[in-house]
């Protein structure tokens, strides 16, 4: 189990570092002065990736936290399939 922990905080970082690059380009599109449909597009897939990220920790805490590791796997791939529907 610890070594899944170490695996989902290397993903979770991972994706924390997409975010950052994505905003990092959206700041040089808004100083760039381009398109607001170039600002729009960009601005909907740093959302996504936002709520990508909060479903992923909102999965580690039911998991983690309250479940304290003690799922079953068929509950746990269970959780993972509601977790992607609320992120749809």
């Amino acid at each position: 189990m610890v070594h899944d922990k170490s695996n989902r905080h290397k993903q979770t970082l991972n994706h924390l570092n997409r975010i950052e690059g994505q905003l990092k380009v959206l700041k040089s599109y808004i100083q760039e002065d381009r398109s607001c449909q170039d600002i729009a597009q960009l601005t909907a897939s740093i959302t996504q990736s936002f709520m990508s990220l909060k479903v992923r920790t909102l999965e580690g805490f039911v998991l983690h936290q309250l479940m304290e590791g003690k799922a079953s796997e068929n509950k746990q791939r269970q959780l993972t399939e509601i977790l992607k529907l609320y992120k749809k």
